[in-house]
């Protein structure tokens, strides 16, 4: 069993950066790979390091974390608990003094959602300074309401055996409707800018996340529909591709530098100005 991981991809060291965007994968996936058109665990031409490329002032991360679908593959935890566990990992990284953008796969969403509403029940001051800093969640093929592949996975586990992850992505299960009915009718957590997508190509035979699953069901929140299956969705070839170029015009928004604000006094050259004209009238 390993700790999770949060790797530098490019720009975290930069004192000046105006914000951090967080890579989160899903079910059996990895920091590097689950981003990679190769599916390789390096840096070299995956679409993290292309936004650090096109971001410069921007702190690009990826999380890697355990979420294993079977047992004999390795460890996992039930989403409460890697929640907890994650919210740790980031305070150590001092995640939360700046803007922050959220990229999410498949189960990676369902863990962003959840971390965020620990840190804003009864977290620490620097947990909800995590809240507080979301300033936006991409969700690749999230499946809000759960998947019919979770079944589907039970029942070829039967003899493989399957983990606890498996188990709450089961299609209606009750933590998952409790979750997106918290994201749903929550005065903060609603407000958070998404851009949601979905797959329309099945995997293996089977379409992993359907069109209503993948709904996170926030007013405004469209879901756009991708010519992808569940696994390529998450993986741009090039930074043509229509999921990069939104995504990456999404994060720029998102991370807007604020306008100065103004003094809420003038100025005493505004005032000198100001007395003289009343001398003369």
């Amino acid at each position: 069993m390993s700790d999770p991981v949060l790797i530098e991809i490019s720009g975290c060291r930069n004192p000046q950066r105006i914000g951090d965007v967080i890579f989160v994968h899903g079910l059996g996936g990895s920091a590097r790979s689950t981003w990679h058109p190769q599916e390789e665990d390096n840096d070299d031409n995956f679409w993290p390091a292309w936004l650090g490329e096109d971001l410069s002032n921007v702190g690009i991360w990826s999380l890697g974390y355990e979420v294993e679908p079977f047992r004999w593959k390795g460890a996992t935890m039930p989403l409460v608990d890697r929640a907890t566990n994650t919210l740790a990992l980031l305070d150590t990284y001092e995640i939360g003094e700046r803007p922050l953008v959220f990229i999410t796969h498949s189960l990676g969403g369902l863990l962003v959602k959840q971390l965020l509403r620990h840190a804003q029940d009864w977290g620490t001051p620097r947990w909800q300074a995590i809240v507080e800093q979301t300033k936006g969640i991409v969700f690749l093929s999230t499946p809000h309401s759960g998947s019919d592949l979770a079944s589907w996975m039970k029942y070829i586990g039967g003899i493989l055996g399957t983990t606890v992850s498996v188990d709450e992505l089961a299609a209606n299960h009750s933590r998952l409707r409790e979750l997106n009915l918290v994201y749903r009718n929550h005065k903060q957590l609603s407000q958070i800018p998404m851009e949601v997508y979905c797959e329309k190509q099945k995997t293996f035979g089977i379409l992993v996340v359907n069109q209503t699953s993948a709904d996170p069901g926030i007013a405004g929140v469209i879901p756009i529909p991708m010519d992808c299956n569940h696994i390529n969705i998450c993986k741009p070839e090039s930074k043509g591709s229509l999921v990069y170029r939104r995504v990456q015009r999404f994060v720029k928004d998102c991370l807007k530098v604020p306008l100065v604000n103004l003094p809420l006094d003038p100025p005493p050259e505004l005032l000198k100005i100001e007395t003289d004209t009343k001398k003369k009238a």
